[in-house]
């Protein structure tokens, strides 16, 4: 019987019985509580004749106690019940403190807390200073545990930790030593054999090797492995399409300073260009600077790498083993990529015939040495792009900084190789949601046949258009259109690219900041710089809110191996 049932039931029958116990002789009328000293009318003469005052008070008084015994038994009925509620509640939920401690860059730390049994969360944290501690009190249930670990920058959690401990004596210590994901478990009471299904890449030498993953989900980023003549080991991806043609051109493409080479093969779209017109892609991975971070070097002076050996020794090897054409081989990069492509172009201009650069300039260093070569130059930078800036940093100790504008520069080079004409075109505003415009400056008339292009994004920032800012080029495509020129290719693609021919799977839903899954997949998150700032696995119909303001692109991969991609903007 439900408690409170009982209890009702247990008054109504007090009450019942203590109105018989108080009843008066058969026809001597009975007492009304309303009334202390008169009996109620019309039995009032019956009272006055059977019913003395003094019997009238002791049954009054005997029928209170009576009342007060049975409160008194309830009320200790009530107590012993919650007391064994409570000491079975206690039996089944173990108390314990969340510990959170950020490092530096607090910000970027977060953690999810299930249950192996659901997906509900419950509990979270999200950084946001450095070097405080913040608990959380939970109550734990017998069964099986998990956090999703999560680091918005990828280098983990830098100093920060994350302590349970719980009444029953556990005490876990966790920590995100490195990269954007990760998962730790832990078991409460007696369970049986906790069968977790973490989804991640299980490969420990994948560039994105989650720890404490158990299911691969076919998410892992193997790169290839080169070594220099100076016996150093480097990284790179290579995308081949299928039917390649012989003697097909090699385009190298370099990620940006912090970025990565698989995020540049994401938001680029040199690949998928690449399996319409037949060249093959290089994504090299750059090393870190002194800094950390991962870097190209440009005659920078933030590094000792000897990027240019690496490659330029690498380009010659796939030249070799792949058949390709060494008449048709590129560079072309983001930012710090694009500072690098410039390097090659002076110090390797017998290899990389000719250069792109979207967001990056030449480096002071460069400027001042470097001999224009007859390399043509095809650069796209935006007007408003304060990383990088459009205008001239000339006389900055910078050492990214110290070269004029974007437009001298490239005229600089149009100049050194006989051009003697220029012009300015207004290309057609096919996005104007996108707040910017486009012009193209052509520097043509070279005896040679060279020539260099300017496309310049009136108030564009520091991005690779087409995948960020600008709509109305698409970066990689118009580098291609200039290139392919001078290997008598012209591209096949009239219009900028439009990634909607890829027939995009639907695996997933945005709705403002949260993304929900269609079917279960892995996610992976790049910022505007290209940097992959989350990843993580969601099932069917599990949502997951995004962090970090700004514009995000997503590529969500099922397990079968669709894929789809969708940009998403952030709010706080």
């Amino acid at each position: 019987m439900p408690l409170f049932r009982f209890l009702a039931e247990t008054v109504d029958r007090a009450l019942r019985t203590t109105e018989t116990q108080t009843r008066f002789p058969q026809g001597a009328g009975f007492f009304m509580p309303s009334r202390l000293h008169r009996c109620k009318i019309p039995i009032a003469r019956e009272c006055t004749n059977n019913l003395k005052h003094s019997d009238y008070i002791g049954n009054k008084s005997n029928k209170y106690r009576i009342i007060v015994k049975l409160l008194l038994r309830l009320s200790l009925l009530i107590l012993t019940v919650s007391l064994a509620t409570t000491h079975n509640f206690a039996q089944d939920c173990e108390s314990g403190i969340l510990n959170s401690t950020t490092g530096n860059w607090g910000y970027e730390m977060a953690w999810e807390l299930y249950s192996n049994a659901d997906d509900a969360i419950i509990a979270s944290f999200q950084g946001t200073q450095n070097y405080t501690s913040t608990e959380q009190t939970v109550c734990l249930e017998p069964g099986c545990y998990f956090f999703i670990l999560s680091d918005s920058w990828g280098d983990g959690w830098n100093g920060g930790s994350l302590e349970v401990t719980m009444d029953n004596g556990l005490s876990v210590e966790i920590d995100l030593a490195d990269g954007v994901l990760a998962y730790a478990t832990f078991e409460i009471g007696e369970t049986d054999s906790c069968d977790y299904m973490l989804y991640g890449c299980t490969n420990p030498d994948a560039e994105n090797y989650v720890v404490g993953a158990t299911a691969d989900d076919g998410s892992c980023l193997v790169p290839d492995i080169f070594v220099t003549s100076g016996d150093d080991e480097r990284a790179y991806y290579l995308h081949i399409p299928e039917n390649l043609p012989p003697n097909a051109p090699l385009v190298f493409v370099l990620h940006g300073h912090s970025g990565t080479a698989s995020s540049m093969a994401v938001f680029g779209g040199m690949s998928e260009i690449a399996d319409q017109e037949g060249f093959v892609v290089c994504y090299p991975q750059g090393l870190p600077d002194f800094q950390g971070i991962n870097h190209w070097n440009a005659n920078l002076g933030i590094s000792n790498v000897n990027d240019v050996q690496f490659l330029t020794e690498l380009a010659l090897h796939l030249q070799t083993t792949l058949e390709l054409s060494a008449e048709c081989t590129y560079s072309c990069g983001y930012s710090n990529g694009g500072y690098m492509s410039y390097t090659l172009a002076c110090a390797a201009p017998e290899i990389f015939k000719a250069i792109g650069s979207v967001g990056g300039t030449m480096s002071g260093a460069d400027w001042e040495t470097c001999e224009a070569q007859a390399v043509p130059v095809v650069h796209i930078h935006g007007t408003q792009d304060y990383v990088v800036l459009y205008g001239s940093t000339l006389g900055s100790n910078n050492p990214w900084e110290g070269a004029p504008g974007v437009e001298t520069v490239v005229a600089h080079w149009a100049n050194a190789n006989g051009c003697s004409e220029v012009t300015t075109t207004s290309l057609p505003d096919l996005d104007p949601s996108d707040g910017s415009t486009v012009d193209l400056i052509e520097h043509f008339g070279s005896p040679t046949g060279y020539k260099a292009q300017v496309y310049r994004v009136n108030q564009g920032g520091h991005d690779w258009f087409g995948a960020w800012g600008n709509m109305d080029i698409q970066s990689s495509a118009v580098m291609w259109s200039f290139w392919s020129e001078f290997c008598a290719n012209p591209l096949a693609i009239a219009e900028p690219y439009d990634s909607r021919h890829l027939g995009q799977a639907d695996l997933c839903a945005a709705q403002s900041n949260t993304l929900i899954a269609r079917e279960d997949i892995h996610l992976t998150v790049y910022d505007a710089s290209g940097r992959r700032v989350a990843q993580r696995f969601l099932f069917t119909d599990q949502s997951w809110e995004m962090k970090g303001c700004g514009l995000h692109l997503v590529v969500a991969k099922s397990t079968s191996g669709q894929t789809q991609q969708l940009k998403v903007f952030v709010k706080d």
